[in-house]
């Protein structure tokens, strides 16, 4: 393998540091483990270790990765958990199930080894916990309710429908561990206040388009080069994901950011109608960009003054009402 394959392994472009390395690396590591594995196939956690030490090895200088014993590693582990047996982190009371809170295992040189628990409760998600790591903390979840419904009514084989199920259950959790609000505030890249004094928050965010698709909906004519400054509108709510139109009423594709938080975030708040936004093209990035089918946007949303008593009641009887069609499958 060479230094540029090991760069296409982790999707990274040939000179990135080691602390965008190393944080690719860790996701992707996270998204190859079996119970993140929802939609998406798996990575080949072999490539990603290899590509990963080589690209150490290189920017080190030396000839090999060193590497801890097998009782050093017990002993960082250990003490790690103990520096976090306790979680310092809000609590929502309503959430339907406690979850697990998860801390990397990792080897003298930074490489992970894996990931253990250190605590459980019904703890909010904050910036101080790896993504990644929350993700998986709610796939462990999700998947251990459906395995007490399975065991519960003596299943020998989960129903076709369990991935998909799955899927819908980690979403709705992931909505009851995360404070939208405060969220906002931390991952948005600027914020400003309107003449009326309220808070207006902005995001970068794509337009992913298909082409065949937009060509085959609105005719080969249609222009799809939108200008730098162009309004979008919301259009609909599809599998959780907004598509948005031009001004003409023509649907254009969806929204998509890459900050992959933000899906969490700002998807479930569409949703339950309680943003407004502002959507606008941004300048025009490169033509790879372009070909690859989609654009930047310049997103700014603004929470709505609308009552949110309720609300986790509310995920609450959708958490219900899918485990119920879920055992009646």
């Amino acid at each position: 393998m060479t230094e540029h394959e090991a760069y296409q392994i982790l999707g990274l472009s040939p000179g990135a540091g080691e602390p965008e390395i190393k944080r690719r690396y860790r996701r992707l590591m996270l998204q190859s483990h079996p119970d993140a594995a929802i939609e998406n196939p798996l990575h080949d956690a072999q490539k990603l270790n290899a590509a990963y030490s080589l690209l150490k090895k290189a920017l080190s200088g030396t000839a090999s990765i060193s590497s801890e014993t097998e009782a050093d590693n017990v002993h960082r582990t250990e003490a790690a958990g103990k520096r976090n047996s306790t979680w310092d982190a809000p609590v929502n009371p309503y959430a339907f199930r406690e979850r697990e809170i998860f801390h990397y295992a990792e080897d003298q040189e930074g490489a992970v080894l894996g990931s253990f628990p250190i605590a459980k409760g019904k703890y909010l998600w904050h910036t101080q916990e790896d993504f990644p790591l929350f993700l998986l903390s709610i796939y462990r979840c999700s998947r251990l309710i459906l395995d007490e419904i399975d065991e519960e009514l003596s299943r020998e084989e989960p129903p076709s429908i369990r991935l998909s199920v799955q899927a819908e259950l980690a979403y709705l959790l992931a909505q009851q561990f995360t404070d939208a609000q405060s969220s906002i505030r931390e991952l948005a890249s600027e914020m400003k206040t309107d003449p009326q004094g309220r808070e207006l928050y902005h995001f970068s965010a794509m337009l992913e388009y298909d082409k065949k698709w937009i060509s085959k909906a609105h005719g080969t004519s249609f222009r799809t080069d939108l200008q730098e400054g162009e309004l979008l509108f919301p259009s609909s709510l599809r599998k959780h994901r907004l598509y948005l139109k031009n001004h003409h009423g023509q649907e254009m594709g969806y929204l998509s950011f890459p900050d992959d938080r933000l899906y969490y975030i700002l998807i479930p708040l569409f949703e339950q109608r309680r943003v407004q936004v502002r959507i606008r093209m941004a300048a025009k990035g490169r033509a790879r960009e372009k070909s690859a089918g989609c654009r930047k946007l310049s997103l700014w949303i603004r929470l709505s003054d609308r009552n949110q008593s309720g609300l986790p009641e509310n995920l609450n009887l959708q958490i219900e009402r899918l485990l119920e069609a879920y055992r009646l499958s």
